[in-house]
């Protein structure tokens, strides 16, 4: 289940998901072109904030919750 995110500030997080669509073929390029030259994490995991009228990373975890409990098996 995903949470339903709720603002009253609704036009920004619009505008910007429209840009984000419209950039993707660029984004895409630059991750592929990145990923030639970097071999990308294992397993990482991104916070991402909500204020309303912004999306923010605030913090990415390359061994996530749960690393810690994995069995030898």
């Amino acid at each position: 289940m995903v949470p339903h995110l709720v603002t009253a500030l609704t036009g920004p997080i619009n505008e910007l998901e429209q840009r984000i669509l419209e950039s993707t073929p660029v984004i895409e390029r630059w991750f592929r072109l990145e990923w030639m030259e970097h071999t990308p994490p294992f397993y990482t995991s991104v916070d991402v904030r909500n204020a309303g009228f912004k999306l923010a990373p605030v913090d990415t975890n390359l061994y996530p919750g749960g690393w810690n409990h994995l069995t030898p098996e």
